[in-house]
């Protein structure tokens, strides 16, 4: 009798105990992703803190520094990144505090590599990255090198969305012809490096093909040109953002 009690409890004892387990596991897991998205702070080389921030774009999450998350005023400047790169390359050559003590809010961004979905498009990532993190007029896209696959796309598609596009030597200047750069109509800033003999080219002939573009060649400089000489890159931008009606 007691064989044939235990035999009939077995089945609901396994069921019971695999129910409690599964609700443990997602209790866990919700801690955990909690905790991953908690803000998190990081200090300059000079000191400046600034926090980490977490958000989920069309299904991929993100990380970014914002210099002044609370600012609803048009200055914004959002940095891209080269693949060799992160949002922190310009933590540490000093662009993001560079930028917060000229009056500018700074957003740097580590952009998506291999977990982006098929269905995304670059540009459709990047602009509706700009709609979550922006308030009021577009921010100036600052794009190094490989980071031009997000850029190049956005700018000829919708260049209302943007305050300005600083393009420093970036991929995809080739799908777009010299007449589509003749047309454009947005204030640019072209920064290559002396010694970039990859993209001196295309950045001469298409993009010096913008009206108004500002040109600028960094002496002695390689590809990734602004961390060749921080100094020259960072009174190069703020002159260009200064020359901006809208900033």
């Amino acid at each position: 009798m007691d064989i044939i009690k235990k035999a009939t409890r077995t089945p609901y004892f396994y069921i019971s105990a695999f129910l409690l387990s599964g609700l443990f596991i997602l209790y866990i897991e919700g801690i955990f992703s909690d905790q991953s998205l908690e803000a998190q702070t990081e200090s300059s080389p000079d000191n400046l803190e600034m926090e980490v921030f977490h958000i989920d774009v069309l299904g991929v999450k993100v990380a970014y520094f914002d210099t002044s998350p609370e600012s609803t005023a048009g200055n914004s400047v959002l940095l891209l990144h080269g693949a060799a790169f992160s949002k922190k390359t310009w933590m540490e050559i000093g662009t993001l505090s560079f930028l917060h003590k000229n009056g500018y809010r700074a957003i740097a961004i580590d952009l998506p590599r291999t977990d982006m979905p098929a269905t995304v498009k670059k540009e459709d990532f990047l602009k509706e990255f700009i709609s979550k993190v922006d308030a009021g007029v577009g921010p100036v896209v600052v794009s190094p090198s490989m980071s031009g696959g997000f850029a190049v796309p956005l700018v000829f598609s919708s260049p209302e969305s943007l305050g300005g596009w600083v393009a420093v030597a970036p991929v995809s200047l080739k799908s777009h012809t010299q007449e589509d750069y003749k047309a454009l109509k947005l204030p640019v800033l072209a920064v290559y490096g002396e010694n970039d003999r990859s993209f001196r080219a295309d950045v001469e002939a298409l993009l010096g093909s913008i009206p108004g573009v500002t040109m600028k060649m960094i002496p002695n400089a390689s590809h990734p040109c602004y961390m060749d000489n921080p100094d020259l890159w960072h009174t190069t931008l703020i002159s260009f953002l200064k020359s901006i009606p809208s900033l």
